[in-house]
């Protein structure tokens, strides 16, 4: 099992070098520290780190915080917001602030544990400070993923896949895009685990799409002063 995880990581890298040949190949680092804050109420913050151009420049940083709480036992609601700062276009810095609500199902099926995110979100970019930063950005996204937990096995897999639906402003209403991802979690300890994903990400239903992959590596922490859900 481990050899078959590794080899598949391995040649999704060099896949990517192949491709950012005419793709763009981006690297993506986040930590999430999360755990129940109070009583059927769960939280976590998460800082990320993105490099593009071939992994060779910075793209942008990022911060967001999350509150939910379940509904019932294969439901839960909750709030996010994140502030980013872009660094992709030399003409200047975007200061992006994004409100989004959103709803997560599960499902569970023997070894295999199903699940569901609907979101909608608004972006506003330099609020304040340029004609941009009055126009909203609304979009909703789709995940569907599937994930297999066997005790026996080394790390656990994950697949699925993400739509992001541009609503507003109208000139990017059709400007919509996917992305696929494959994912490894290994438990490091009781309170941290990592991660590492594969994600190629396309735009659709435009000419001529941007198309990105991308490699994340991630560690999440539970910290003793939040209950581990």
């Amino acid at each position: 099992m481990k050899r078959l995880l590794f080899t598949f990581f391995t040649l999704s890298f060099f896949a990517n070098i192949v491709y950012a040949q005419q793709e763009d190949f981006s690297s993506w680092y986040n930590l999430s520290v999360n755990g129940e804050l109070f009583k059927k109420l769960d939280f976590s913050i998460e800082p990320e780190l993105r490099i593009f151009e071939n992994s060779s420049q910075l793209e942008s940083w990022q911060i967001q915080f999350n509150l939910s709480t379940k509904v019932k036992k294969w439901l839960d609601v909750g709030l996010a917001y994140r502030y980013q700062v872009e660094y992709d276009d030399p003409r200047k810095n975007e200061r992006i602030h994004r409100i989004a609500g959103f709803s997560k199902f599960g499902y569970k099926t023997g070894k295999l544990r199903w699940s569901y995110r609907a979101q909608i979100q608004s972006e506003q970019a330099n609020i304040n400070s340029s004609e941009d930063g009055y126009v909203k950005h609304i979009e909703h996204r789709h995940k569907i993923g599937v994930k297999y937990r066997n005790k026996k096995w080394f790390c656990e897999p994950s697949a699925g896949i993400e739509y992001f639906f541009c609503l507003a402003p109208t000139k990017d209403k059709n400007r919509w895009k996917n992305r696929l991802f494959v994912t490894i979690e290994k438990d490091i300890s009781k309170r941290i685990s990592g991660t590492i994903s594969y994600k190629r990400q396309e735009e659709f239903n435009v000419a001529n799409p941007d198309i990105t992959n991308i490699i994340q590596v991630g560690i999440e922490y539970k910290p003793k002063w939040l209950k581990i859900k």
